[in-house]
């Protein structure tokens, strides 16, 4: 087994390849000056089993490519079989067609991988029924644990808010006490909130799988009247400028499965653990 650690998940891979035990390969993406993408693994990975790493998150696009280069180059290097670990995967947050000509990203996506990797391994996809998209094995992990374990160790007396309806899964899961807010969004960076609660006097988390643009977590936290409140999220897909505001508030807790100041639950002993039970090494 070989470890190859692609351009968004060098440091995760390289920490999951000493749990295991195993050789990491960090890959040399290189850029021509016209943009072209170049891949080395400067290493014989022929009759090995390989894991590529990458988060599709920043430069999703970029790191689509770099997982089809990478994947072709492992097989016609003759490796034994080429499994995608995606800590976080993009392009799953539209599933229908809202207009008779547009593209469904998750069922291209899933054509698309089918065909260059054997298996795909994701942390908490924002998708539930992934299979039905995928013809290879699709295998999930979980980060519940780790968020609840954190929560135990770091609060007392905490309300877990959930911002929307689709947060209640994962909110309701950690056994907190909670409260799931309803959310009706008006654009990507506006949403407005509906029934009220009074949380003022309450020591508040917020919990969401994502934080993208933070007008949901912001939201809640304007619309809920608070001075401060903590924010938990498993992917931070969110930029710079966004973090910042955030921190107006509070604290901001995420998994490493992207790259970000605030990451402060690893994930990579999960990933092993799972490799190892799945692949049996």
């Amino acid at each position: 087994m070989i470890i190859v650690g692609l351009s968004n998940s060098y440091q995760l891979a390289k920490e999951v390849a000493r749990r295991l035990n195993v050789p990491y390969v960090r890959a040399d993406s290189r850029f021509s000056h016209d943009g072209e993408m170049h891949i080395n693994f400067g290493e014989n990975v022929k009759r090995k089993k390989i894991f590529l790493f990458q988060s599709f998150y920043p430069n999703q696009n970029n790191s689509l490519i770099e997982v089809l280069f990478a994947a072709n180059l492992a097989k016609e290097l003759g490796a034994r079989g080429v499994n995608l670990v995606a800590p976080y995967l993009a392009y799953l947050r539209e599933e229908l067609r809202t207009d008779k000509f547009e593209c469904v990203s998750v069922k291209n996506l899933g054509k698309i991988l089918s065909n260059f990797v054997d298996s795909i391994l994701i942390v908490d996809p924002h998708l539930d029924n992934l299979n039905k998209y995928f013809s290879i094995p699709v295998h999930i992990i979980s980060s519940n644990d780790l968020i609840k374990h954190y929560i135990k160790k770091n609060y007392g007396d905490v309300i877990i808010v959930g911002p929307d309806e689709n947060s209640q899964k994962l909110v309701t899961s950690l056994g907190f006490k909670n409260v799931i807010l309803k959310k009706k969004r008006k654009d990507e960076f506006n949403v407005e909130f509906k029934k009220g609660y009074n949380l003022k006097d309450k020591k508040v988390v917020i919990v969401d799988d994502m934080i993208i643009t933070g007008s949901t977590m912001l939201g809640s936290v304007k619309y809920l009247g608070l001075k401060n409140a903590d924010f938990i999220t498993i992917h931070p897909v969110m930029k710079k400028e966004v973090l910042e505001e955030l921190k107006k508030y509070g604290n901001i807790i995420s998994c490493n499965t992207i790259d970000n100041e605030s990451n402060a639950l690893d994930v990579s002993s999960l990933i092993a653990g799972k490799i190892k039970n799945e692949w049996n090494s």
